[in-house]
């Protein structure tokens, strides 16, 4: 529905007006005509005006993912025929925080706001609402834009402790005993190779080392992880499996990852995945058998590797994502300018 509302500037102008009525009839006529018809013209002009509008087209460019205390910034820009000065207060769901509200051109440059990120998940930034003014600031008219956007906050990512650690390592470890497949070639010693595999006898023959290939030597070690969560424990969960998981890939091995959400293979690089993936998890139970298991319940978060169970101890917090602005260990964090704000009338 089309609503053109006076702002306070038009309420007083409205105002003189009336009064201007009111001496009309003591002083006569001439005080309508100098008071009362030009108030009435602009009042009429800045209505006109709204009314022409063309509703504004809203574009937002979302900040990056990261996880909670990082700051991000989001661009807001409109497409409309007619550029007018307007008050743009975007919509912020209650996992984030920022200050989105300020005066601009519609029209013109787009406008940046910070926003800091307070839950995980998925959250939807918008509708926009734009509060247009006339040239005089008399009378405003809002619309609401459609579009919407997302955010996504990850999970909090942690070293693991000792104890977790080493176990993972040995998960991930290659089995120095176990039978190779067969000899497939010969190839050129690149940095990270064993020594094991160094071809003595043909690299005598040669002035560079070379390494004997053989034919499963591709076939890249995989490990199982599951991770499930007591009623409103997801968060917890995911903060575990996502500490768990980054050092599993960090260790160059897959992760084959069920949760309540459903099943993931991820190899190494896969980090955004991971913790996507685990952004949007919810709680419940998977019931499957797997090397790695993270468990949160009631009280306790704990991970089982190969058997052995371990209290989920987190060490320092694990820099991830678009996390360059987050919160540091003494609690302070990068400065994000704030958008360039107009001295406004409001409404």
């Amino acid at each position: 529905m089309l609503r053109v509302l006076p702002t306070r500037r038009g309420l007083a102008l409205l105002a003189v007006a009336v009064t201007g009525v009111a001496m009309s009839v003591t002083f006569g006529a001439r005080s309508l005509d100098a008071v009362v018809l030009p108030a009435f013209v602009a009042l009429v002009a800045a209505g006109v005006q709204l009314f022409l509008l063309d509703p504004p087209r809203a574009e937002r460019t979302p900040p990056p993912p990261a996880t909670p205390g990082s700051t991000g910034t989001v661009g807001l820009s409109f497409r409309t025929d007619t550029p007018v000065t307007a008050v743009v207060r975007d919509h912020l769901p209650s996992g984030v925080d920022g200050d989105a509200e300020a005066t601009v051109l519609v029209g013109g440059d787009p406008v940046e706001y910070a926003v800091t990120y307070r839950e995980r998940g998925e959250h939807a930034l918008g509708p926009a609402a734009v509060s247009a003014r006339d040239v005089l600031g008399l009378a405003r008219r809002t619309f609401v834009t459609e579009d919407r956007d997302a955010v996504l906050v990850y999970p909090r990512v942690f070293y693991p402790s000792t104890a977790v650690s080493e176990r993972l390592r040995g998960l991930a470890a290659p089995d120095e005993g176990a039978e190779r497949g067969a000899f497939d070639h010969l190839r050129e010693y690149a940095r990270g190779d064993s020594l094991r595999d160094v071809h003595w006898k043909s690299s005598a023959k040669r002035e560079d080392l070379v390494v004997q290939e053989f034919a499963d030597d591709d076939d890249q070690r995989t490990v199982t992880m599951v991770a499930d969560a007591a009623p409103g424990r997801a968060d917890a969960m995911a903060e575990a499996a996502a500490t768990v998981g980054y050092a599993l890939l960090d260790e160059g091995v897959a992760v084959s990852l069920t949760t309540p959400a459903g099943q993931l293979l991820l190899t190494p690089g896969d980090t955004d995945r991971l913790l996507a993936h685990l952004a949007r998890v919810g709680d419940g139970d998977v019931g499957v058998e797997a090397d790695v298991a993270v468990r949160a319940d009631e009280d306790t978060v704990t991970v089982r590797v190969d058997g052995t169970v371990r209290p989920f101890d987190p060490g320092r917090r694990r820099p991830v994502g678009g996390d360059a602005t987050a919160r540091t260990d003494d609690g302070t964090r990068a400065a994000v300018p704030s958008p360039s704000r107009s001295p406004e009338v409001r409404a």
